[in-house]
């Protein structure tokens, strides 16, 4: 399935009419749609699951959403008029990875903040080349494809501001207090529940594009996790009450562009100052792992493109990708 501009801005309209009619013609002129592209955008609508009723010389009215929470125009509709991004959401019941499909259609269209969702992914990947674990309806994964205004090696701010925005989108949609552990990890109970890897082209000079992907553990049990050898990870909704996946992404969506264009205003000011506020690895002691060595000490702060700042007894060392384990876990992660 796929989203265009206009079954978004239908579905919009459709949902603010709060189960009134809207007459066709007040339907064409605010959407600048002739009457059979309208005709033609309800039909795309009841294709994802919307039940709209055409009124004879009346109009339409939205009866029921689609009963998947995926559906790419229903989350488009979720997503301020404002925020550029997710104008194209395309969903996939399964694909090796959304972020692969998402540098190839981003790729080949114009649209920044172009959005991938898979129901499964069977080849996910997270930061250094380790699988993420993507079965079928018990996530939310997906990728945004955009094009930032900044220099290449600023690309881990691009993280942060990803690691932020689920943060404030779960803090949104579910209410629940997650900390976030550098550079981009989300931990809800001290276990980590989200990960998320961007990758991007680039010449010496700028940024050409970028993805990022996220994947969000929405609703497997401890003893799934266990099963699929994930004993240390968890759920966002499992045992509680049900997340609906189409508005997480929504916001997550819109407050990720949100962030990304602060960084291309101002450099990454507001970011860094924020984020050096909400990680919870700030102040800890931590052992930082590599692929060459273990490095030991306290988390003494964020460096200015996004590096992580460890004091140990031979003095302060900066890490741009590693692992970090926090040796003693405090109130924020419980």
């Amino acid at each position: 399935m796929k989203s265009r501009h206009a079954t978004v801005q239908l579905c919009r309209l459709l949902r603010e009419s709060e189960g009134n009619i809207v007459s066709g013609g007040h339907v064409s002129r605010v959407l600048s749609l002739s009457r059979q592209a309208v005709w033609k955008a309800v039909r795309d609508l009841e294709e994802e699951g919307f039940v709209v009723d055409s009124v004879p010389q009346k109009g339409y009215i939205l009866r029921e959403l689609p009963s998947n929470d995926l559906s790419p125009s229903l989350i488009g509709s979720l997503i301020s008029p404002e925020c550029p991004w997710g104008e194209e959401i395309h969903v996939f019941q399964s694909i090796p990875s959304t972020q692969e499909a998402a540098k190839r259609i981003g790729r080949q269209s114009q649209t920044d903040g172009l959005v991938v969702i898979a129901e499964e992914q069977t080849n996910g990947r997270g930061r250094r080349d380790r699988v993420w674990i993507s079965p079928r309806g018990t996530g939310l994964y997906f990728s945004v494809f955009f094009r930032p205004r900044m220099l290449p090696g600023r690309l881990q701010l691009i993280n942060l501001a990803a690691g932020l925005a689920v943060r404030d989108a779960i803090g949104a949609v579910c209410g629940k207090p997650v900390s976030l552990k550098w550079p981009n990890d989300l931990l809800y109970g001290g276990r980590k529940f989200c990960g998320i890897l961007s990758e991007a082209s680039s010449d010496p000079e700028r940024i050409r594009d970028c993805s990022t992907g996220i994947g969000i553990n929405i609703s497997l049990t401890r003893e799934q996790l266990a099963v699929r050898g994930l004993e240390n990870a968890a759920s966002l909704g499992a045992g509680t009450e049900t997340v609906h996946r189409g508005s997480l992404c929504a916001a997550v969506i819109e407050k990720f562009y949100r962030l990304a264009a602060d960084l291309a205003n101002d450099g990454g000011y507001s970011l860094l100052s924020r984020y050096r506020e909400e990680c919870s690895t700030i102040g800890k002691n931590v052992s930082v792992l590599t692929e060459e060595d273990a490095f030991s000490g306290r988390a003494a702060g964020i460096g200015d493109n996004g590096e992580l700042l460890v004091e140990g007894k031979d003095g302060i060392r900066s890490f741009c990708a590693a692992d970090v384990v926090h040796a003693t876990p405090d109130v924020k992660d419980r």
